[in-house]
């Protein structure tokens, strides 16, 4: 809960930052924005910790692959920063490089998948008779 007040406080401070400085330079608004969202995300990002914790642990419980484990990260990780630069994209009055952005994302998650989809067919082809 402390940390969920102190983001909730950053991102306060931030919105009113970006707002008093883009009142005088709409630009260097932008950039404060911009600022302020990759500290946020940098304010954040330590609390995950547990979780990646939590799916190791749930994976040496039930045998799964550490490979695996570790690509459902970096998938959950891609998904996460592709968002995160859209959105970026969008503060700064860019939808259509957002649209760009999203459209990579998209595509490398995909090829990301190829080797995941592949141990499921394997796992599917092995229950067969």
């Amino acid at each position: 809960m402390n940390a969920l007040m102190k983001t909730a406080g950053l991102a306060l401070v931030a919105a009113l930052c970006v707002m008093l400085v883009s009142s005088l330079n709409r630009e260097a608004g932008k950039a404060v924005r911009l600022c302020a969202s990759v500290m946020l995300i940098l304010a954040v990002i330590n609390h995950l910790e547990p979780v990646v914790q939590a799916l190791q642990n749930f994976s040496a419980q039930t045998g799964l692959e550490s490979g695996t484990v570790s690509l459902l990260l970096r998938l959950i990780a891609m998904a996460y920063v592709t968002e995160f630069a859209v959105q970026a994209c969008r503060d700064v009055g860019e939808d259509g490089l957002a649209q760009k952005a999203a459209l990579a994302g998209k595509l490398l998650l995909a090829a990301q998948t190829v080797p995941l989809v592949s141990r499921i067919g394997q796992m599917a082809l092995s229950f067969l008779p």
